[in-house]
């Protein structure tokens, strides 16, 4: 008898141990983020954004900045000449419109991408996250490298609450 009870305090030691260390083992996968953070339009004030741009929506997030900065940002203020037309276009079109979307002014899916990243990096665009009906007030931006000189490539890793939402190759040597 003393033995089956032995056997059976043993039993539950044993898996009272692997719960713990089930349970440890998870403290240490927490994630961290090195990047910096960035803080974003923290509200969506109808005098900043009665003419705006969106740059990204989906069923979880809608991003948009004012129309004003979109026209100062990138692209149009980086590539000279060859957006100009684009650039144009926005304009007359938000004499006549309140809301306009970044893809009719961007000759390829990349150049949205790139637009999109340049106002989270700067924090010039609101955020709203669709499911929890919020506003995003903060994001994270992670720069990094991979690679060898010669054989590398460079971008940056866009976080909301610690999920990576956005990632970019902006440089490939090779």
């Amino acid at each position: 008898m003393y033995l089956l009870k032995k056997r059976s305090t043993v039993k539950k030691s044993v898996i009272l141990v692997i719960i713990i260390a089930t349970l440890w083992g998870c403290d240490k996968d927490t994630f961290e983020i090195k990047g910096e953070p960035v803080n974003l339009i923290p509200n969506d004030d109808p005098s900043i954004f009665s003419k705006s741009v969106i740059l990204f929506n989906d069923n979880n997030y809608l991003i948009k900045t004012p129309l004003d900065t979109f026209i100062l940002g990138h692209p149009f203020h980086n590539i000279y000449g060859y957006y100009n037309d684009l650039k144009t276009r926005a304009i007359n079109d938000a004499a006549l419109k309140d809301t306009l979307y970044v893809y009719d002014y961007m000759p390829s899916k990349g150049d949205t991408i790139y637009t999109l990243a340049y106002h989270l990096e700067r924090g010039s665009c609101f955020m709203w996250d669709k499911n929890a009906r919020t506003i995003i007030k903060t994001i994270y931006v992670e720069y990094y490298a991979v690679g060898v000189p010669l054989a590398s490539r460079a971008g940056r890793k866009f976080y909301i609450r610690d999920k990576i939402f956005l990632t970019t190759v902006d440089l490939i040597s090779k």
